[in-house]
Order: C-alpha cells, then sequence, then structure tokens
C-alpha cells in the first residue's frame, strides 16, 4: 500500500556516479560537459560505513551544479576500493543521466573535440507525443556512463489575457 502524501514529497535530490579518477571526472563534467563546480571534499566515517554497507568506507568525493537544486555527486572510493562495471545501455539495471541542452550541435562539437566517447551526432526523434521534435544523442563519461544530451524544441506560448481584449475593444 502507499501513502499518497509520502509519494507527493518524492523529488530528486542528486545523481551521484563512483569514479576510477575523481580530478578525470571533474574536469570531464565541469570543462567539457560545463556544469557549474561547487566544491570537493573527502568523507568516512561510521555513517558511511552504515549506509553504504561495505565495510571501512573512505571515499573523495565532488559535487556539480545540474540546475534546478539538484546536484551530480562524483564518488571516488579509496576504501574499499571497487572495479570498473562494464554494462550496455540494453543491460538490465542500467541507466543513463538526462540533461537539458540549448544547442546540441555546439555541445556534439565541443565533445568531438575534447575527444568524448559519443555514440552518434545529434539525431531528431520523430514519433508522436512528448519526444517528436527532440535532437538527443549518448556519449559515454570517462568511467563509461552513458550521458544523454537532449535537446527540446523551442515552443512560442501564446496567452490571450481578457485584460488586453478589453483594452483593444475600449481604444476602438
Amino acid at each position: 500500500m502507499c501513502d499518497d502524501a509520502f509519494m507527493t514529497e518524492i523529488r530528486l535530490d542528486h545523481v551521484s556516479v563512483t569514479c576510477a579518477d575523481l580530478d578525470r571526472s571533474i574536469s570531464f563534467y565541469r570543462d567539457v560537459l560545463g556544469l557549474s563546480f561547487l566544491g570537493r571534499g573527502e568523507s568516512d566515517g561510521k555513517a558511511l560505513t552504515q549506509i553504504t554497507g561495505l565495510p571501512e568506507v573512505r571515499l573523495r568525493w565532488a559535487e556539480l551544479d545540474l540546475g534546478g537544486g539538484q546536484l551530480l555527486e562524483l564518488l571516488q572510493y579509496t576504501s574499499p576500493v571497487g572495479g570498473a562495471v562494464r554494462q550496455q545501455t540494453n543491460d538490465a539495471g542500467s541507466g543513463h543521466i538526462g540533461l537539458a541542452v540549448d544547442d546540441i550541435d555546439a555541445a556534439y562539437r565541443r565533445l568531438v573535440g575534447a575527444g568524448a566517447t559519443v555514440r552518434s551526432e545529434p539525431v531528431e526523434i520523430s514519433e508522436a507525443g512528448d519526444w517528436d521534435g527532440v535532437r538527443s544523442m549518448y556519449l559515454l563519461d570517462p568511467d563509461g556512463v552513458t550521458i544523454e544530451l537532449v535537446e527540446r524544441p523551442s515552443v512560442e506560448i501564446l496567452v490571450e489575457l481578457p485584460e488586453a481584449e478589453a483594452l483593444r475593444t475600449e481604444s476602438s
């Protein structure tokens, strides 16, 4: 059974990516993708060990701004050190980070120029619904995490205000 009051409180707080080299990942997300760097540090202790379920956790971390109050958290575990995960986008349990961009062509050129692994040039989606006209592309971060860049078509909204109609009628 679902408590409706609890469900209405859920919202995205952050996205976390575990990386092999924190400095390399900061450089990619800040310098190549253009996210604003917020800070970095090191953490350890009983709370991290309890949260993760791993013994004697020590890690280096960094936070970058995803906009709208959401953060990208980069974590490099210095203890216990994990191995690399190799997954494809079609593997069950895999995921990706979707980031909105204003100019996907400029982002593509910047990524290719920086030597990033991109899966394709930007592709326009043609299907009924919210994704019609969206341009999208996949790329990989330095540890193989899939990132989707999304450029949505601009929508011009025309709003008629009753006050404006009344003013037009009065001036006629």
